[in-house]
């Protein structure tokens, strides 16, 4: 199945207009290490129930994150086209990673 994907700088737009949710499929740890303001997070390792006991607004787009793309690739092929109440799904391009070498804001834990 093929897999709708977003670069980093329109999902950066989409997000400040609140047009779309960002859900971050990476491990506790990895999101306390460094996360995306406003990531929701939705482990891969607890798939489906995690993404099931989403709130998901049915009104905005879905974008889903991990560290380099491939996890969260993972879980738009489980997810499929759209979710439950239609939203488009997209596969955030390169992660995490990309967002951070573009330049976009990055929330670091306090070491």
């Amino acid at each position: 199945m093929s897999v709708a994907t977003v670069s980093v700088e329109e999902a950066a737009a989409w997000l400040q207009a609140g047009e779309a949710v960002l859900i971050d499929v990476r491990e506790p740890d990895e999101y306390a290490a460094a996360r995306i303001e406003g990531a929701i997070l939705a482990p891969l390792s607890q798939m489906p129930a995690a993404w099931d006991a989403l709130d998901l607004p049915a009104d905005k787009k879905i974008v889903v994150q991990c560290l380099k793309g491939g996890r969260s690739h993972q879980v738009c092929a489980f997810v499929g086209p759209t979710a439950a109440d239609g939203q488009p799904v997209f596969n955030l391009t390169g992660g995490i990673q990309a967002w951070h070498a573009a330049g976009l804001p990055v929330i670091f834990a306090e070491s």
